[in-house]
């Protein structure tokens, strides 16, 4: 059985060495788009783990709800004016009345001064809920975070951004001191680990995070909020989640059919969305010349196939007259056609992925490679040799052997 694997092993390398031009000139374009359906794998690759990092890092299937701007009346002038119609309670409302809904959380926003001892910022204070950190994914570095039981007691306490330490106590840790919000005393609880900069370019870690409570009361004298941070239960659901809670506040507000919005509803990864397009983009340019590479290859082993078997009838009409099956015959060219393919899908792995080092080099694209961007594009290239060299394989296989060995 070792001797009959040798030497069809053999005869393959001969008929293969015999056509060295056909055989080169096949795989290289087997080679090209391999290579190509590397790349786009990776790039497919890439844009997801770039978009799953950016969510995971800003928080899952969020939007904001934010206080819009209306026009002034006209017996006031001209221009337009920030609404102040959005209620804590209306946060409530939302996770309760929407079923796409898992969480929504309500939020003040002000830019304060703020000092400790004879050194100062102004910097983004935010009243918030405990539900806040675990929806945009914060966490706590040191100390503890914001409670239940700091915004039902109007605690004058804060959880501040890494950025706030760094530049008021030099990049140490601010739990235990007091800072100085717009005047007002806060005792720091917690500080946040560092996180960087947004999607949108802003700092993350340039805020000072206090009770929802504290901040309406005590900082602003405010009986609304600024926004509601909203979650939905799965991303397929994030258009339903808009849309309901569009209805909803629409309702809830008592606004005209005919009257705008008085508030404004906002993914908070629309950078992403455009990556999202602009990736999609790509992948389909990629795919395009991959599908196009791939028929050329295709056609260079059909063509390779069919020659071969053109140039071996003589051969294929004295192995049928000594008793060679039809079957064996088609199984000879098949197996030629696709260890063809295979050597050109071999090298066109080796090309892309030093082509995905180079362009991941000179680019800020990010292309990994996994396993699935190396074992599928083998597997095609195998699909290939078979689907490809099918025809020639079973062209062989009907040759009568009369009249094979007479064509010599």
């Amino acid at each position: 059985m070792t001797g009959s694997f040798q030497l069809r092993g053999k005869i393959l390398l001969a008929s293969l060495s015999a056509n060295r031009l056909r055989t080169v000139l096949a795989s290289t374009l087997v080679t090209a788009g391999i290579a190509s359906t590397v790349i786009m794998l990776s790039l497919s690759t890439g844009v997801r783990q770039e978009i799953e990092a950016v969510q995971e890092k800003m928080g899952r299937n969020l939007f904001v709800v934010r206080a819009g701007e209306r026009p002034v009346p006209q017996w006031q002038g001209t221009g337009w004016y920030i609404t102040t119609q959005l209620k804590r309670e209306e946060a409530a409302l939302i996770r309760s009345q929407i079923p796409a809904i898992h969480r929504a959380a309500p939020m003040l926003e002000r830019n304060l001064p703020v000092k400790l001892e004879d050194t100062g910022l102004v910097t983004m204070l935010r009243g918030v809920t405990p539900d806040f950190l675990d929806l945009r994914n914060f966490h706590v570095e040191f100390g503890r975070p914001l409670t239940e039981a700091d915004d039902a007691a109007v605690s004058r306490v804060a959880v501040v951004g890494s950025f706030v330490a760094d530049r008021l106590n030099s990049g140490l840790s601010l739990v235990g001191h007091t800072l100085w919000v717009n005047g007002i005393p806060f005792e720091v609880v917690g500080q946040l680990r560092a996180k960087g900069q947004g999607s949108d370019g802003s700092n993350e870690d340039d805020q000072i995070l206090v009770p929802l409570q504290t901040a309406m009361r005590r900082i602003a004298n405010v009986d609304r909020v600024s926004m509601f941070i909203v979650q939905a239960k799965t991303g397929d659901r994030m258009a339903e989640a808009m849309n309901n809670t569009r209805h909803l506040l629409r309702a809830t507000h008592r606004l005209d059919d005919d009257e705008r919005d008085d508030f404004d509803i906002l993914s908070m990864i629309r950078a992403d969305e455009i990556r999202r397009m602009s990736s999609q983009w790509l992948q389909g340019l990629a795919r395009i010349l991959a599908a196009i590479t791939l028929a050329i290859g295709g056609a260079g082993i059909f063509a390779v196939s069919y020659l071969n078997v053109k140039d071996r009838t003589g051969e294929i009409g004295l192995r049928m007259s000594i008793g060679a099956s039809r079957g064996s015959i088609a199984a000879l060219f098949l197996v030629e056609a696709c260890v063809l393919s295979a050597l050109g899908g071999i090298a066109g792995i080796l090309l892309g992925a030093i082509a995905g080092i180079g362009l991941e080099a000179l680019t800020s694209w990010n292309l990994p490679l996994d396993a699935n961007g190396l074992a599928a594009p083998l597997v095609l290239s195998l699909l290939m040799g078979v689907l490809f060299g099918t025809g020639p394989a079973v062209l062989a296989s009907r040759l009568q052997p009369a009249a094979a060995l007479a064509s010599e």
